[in-house]
């Protein structure tokens, strides 16, 4: 028996040392990205741009002379500084970050929370894109017109109505958390009677999760202060209801951050919880909505003080692996890197860069800058609040993979809500994998909205699942692996070329305008009616066709705008309650 035992003891030593081993990663030197001092909070892999490449953005804080930055893919490794734009312009102390497509115009809009000084809160920082990857500050909107004490803000279709809402926690001075409704028309509507805002404890983050698997998204706060966290299961439209009597929100801790994914492939998401001060933390696996605390696991000893963490297929073998930022604990200058077995058994990597990177990490994102099909990761750094932010390149090979951008027509554009499953064969088993399109992950951060799946020795991918946020189901077989595909609500699947993704084939011109614009392009399917709505900025609708002419799919009609003020407008295609296209011109 004790031979028996001690070979066991052997094997799964072997086994876990070559599970660790498998993923790799080479810390890069890039100028300014990863040699400009800085205290960063938020680290966001977004392609602001719209050309098809994730770009990259850190928040800085706590120190209101830190302007945030935002640094451009340039297709070859390398990165764009840019120094004049309004969103590295703020000046403020910035916090977490969300970015979005708010307007459904088909580029990424930004929201940065702000923490207050000295008793007195800071407005929060509400960015319009342009469309070309150049944002407008919008002091006057309504998201930015509270002072607050925000820790973290994530972008979600609450009331399912294709345009995303905001939700953004509070720490300090007993504030309410906050949850503002978007109006469909550029503006915004603070909504202050649910249960989701009588919260007043010192919150850190915010998730929206299907944690019950009914289709819709719940909403779990972590707290600090040694408090419970927060649970609201979504009832229906603006029916949230507090659940108390479950694992997940029975323990009191200093907790700064969370992050979900179904790490043991069962189709539900698992709870990794960062807890921050020496407390260890903590990991629950999901059975059906019933969650069990994995106190044995290497996840949940070791203390340390974490804050950001983001699940990601390191090693593409078709399982997420965790990363956890550590900072502000003396003696914690390492963060933590576990890599799951397949069956939510976690081994914790001591021995890669990316593992021993000095210093502390507040926030990380998972993306792949280069398009090579590996995870690159990262960090916003801020050791003595004065440390270079981290890119570290996947050097992994080996094993498949596939991504998918998805794209919503009934649902919002960005298809923030929508559940991705993915089924294939994995070392000879069936194996399902799930994803969430997020606009947020762990604390304060966000990860590419490119989902990734990694595959292992996969020779084909059997079946992809997408439920969309509108409620509408959509399933494709026999996918091709190691390739990037767009799925289009209602628009099938196809490969990518790397580049922008539009609603549909329409141009605008001239613009600006002086009198008349040209509407023309050609849309995805047919319909019978379409007609088309013109905002100002302020949200108010100024301009309505009932009817736009069509032959078939095409469309070509001139548009007069000659009784509009100069200035900026947004307009909407519709059929129906279903937006098509939307874009913005300028009246000269």
């Amino acid at each position: 028996m004790y031979k028996l035992t001690t070979l066991l003891s052997a094997f799964v030593l072997l086994f876990s040392m070559q599970y660790v081993s498998s993923q790799s990663f080479e810390e890069t030197n890039i100028p300014d990205l990863t040699t400009t001092l800085s205290a960063s909070r938020s680290a966001n892999f977004i392609d602001v741009n719209g050309d098809g490449w994730d770009d990259i953005f850190f928040s800085n804080g706590p120190y209101g002379s830190q302007d945030n930055m935002l640094y451009i893919n340039e297709k070859d490794g390398s990165f764009d500084t840019i120094t004049t734009d309004d969103i590295v312009s703020d000046n403020s102390r910035s916090d977490g970050t969300s970015f979005a497509d708010v307007d459904n115009d088909g580029d990424l809009d930004a929201y940065v929370v702000t923490y207050g000084f000295g008793g007195s809160g800071n407005p929060n920082l509400f960015y319009r894109n342009d469309g070309d990857g150049s944002f407008t500050y919008e002091p006057d909107n309504a998201l930015g017109l509270v002072n607050s004490y925000s820790e973290m803000g994530t972008w979600v279709d609450i009331n399912n109505d294709q345009y995303l809402d905001m939700y953004f926690t509070n720490s300090y001075l007993n504030l309410n958390n906050s949850y503002f409704e978007n109006q469909g028309d550029g503006s915004f509507l603070e909504i202050d009677n649910l249960s989701i805002t009588d919260d007043n404890l010192a919150t850190r983050s915010v998730d929206w999760i299907d944690y019950d698997n009914d289709g819709d998204s719940d909403l779990f706060l972590t707290n600090e202060n040694n408090a419970k966290n927060s649970l609201f299961r979504n009832d229906g439209p603006d029916n949230f209801v507090q659940i108390d009597d479950i694992s997940i929100v029975e323990g009191n801790n200093n907790s700064a951050g969370s992050s979900w994914a179904d790490v043991d492939n069962d189709g539900d998401f698992d709870l990794f919880v960062a807890n921050w001060e020496g407390q260890n933390n903590q990991l629950f696996i999901n059975n059906g909505g019933v969650f069990t605390e994995q106190l044995s696991s290497i996840i949940a000893s070791g203390g340390g003080s974490s804050f950001g963490s983001s699940f990601g297929d390191m090693d593409n073998d078709g399982d997420l692996d965790l990363f956890v930022c550590n900072a502000y604990f003396t003696g914690q200058t390492k963060n933590f890197v576990y890599i799951n077995d397949g069956q939510g058994n976690f081994s914790q990597d001591n021995s890669s860069d990316l593992a021993n990177h000095a210093g502390n990490t507040f926030g990380c994102a998972f993306g792949d800058y280069d398009h090579d099909g590996w995870l690159d990761i990262i960090l916003a750094n801020t050791f003595s609040e004065n440390q270079a932010n981290s890119l570290f390149h996947n050097t992994g090979e080996g094993n498949n993979w596939v991504k998918l951008i998805c794209k919503g027509t009934i649902s919002n554009f960005s298809a923030v809500g929508a559940k991705v499953r993915l089924r294939s064969t994995i070392n000879g088993e069936e194996v399902w994998q799930t994803r969430k399109i997020t606009a947020s992950s762990g604390y304060c951060s966000q990860n590419s909205y490119t989902v990734h799946v990694g595959l292992g020795d996969a020779n084909n991918i059997d079946e992809i699942e997408v439920q969309w946020p509108s409620g509408l189901t959509e399933n494709f077989d026999d996918i091709a692996i190691n390739k990037m595909y767009v799925i289009i609500e209602e628009g099938g699947i196809t490969l990518s070329s790397g580049n922008a993704v539009k609603q549909e084939k329409i141009r605008t011109y001239p613009n600006p305008v002086q009198s008349n614009f040209m509407l023309e392009g050609e849309l995805s399917n047919s319909i019978s009616e379409i007609s088309l709505s013109i905002f100002n900025l302020q949200g108010k609708e100024v301009k309505t066709i009932k009817s736009i002419s069509l032959d078939g799919n095409y469309v070509k009609e001139s548009i007069d705008v000659s009784d509009l003020n100069s200035g900026i407008y947004l307009y909407s295609l519709r059929n129906g309650k279903k937006q098509l296209y939307a874009g913005k011109i300028i009246k000269e």
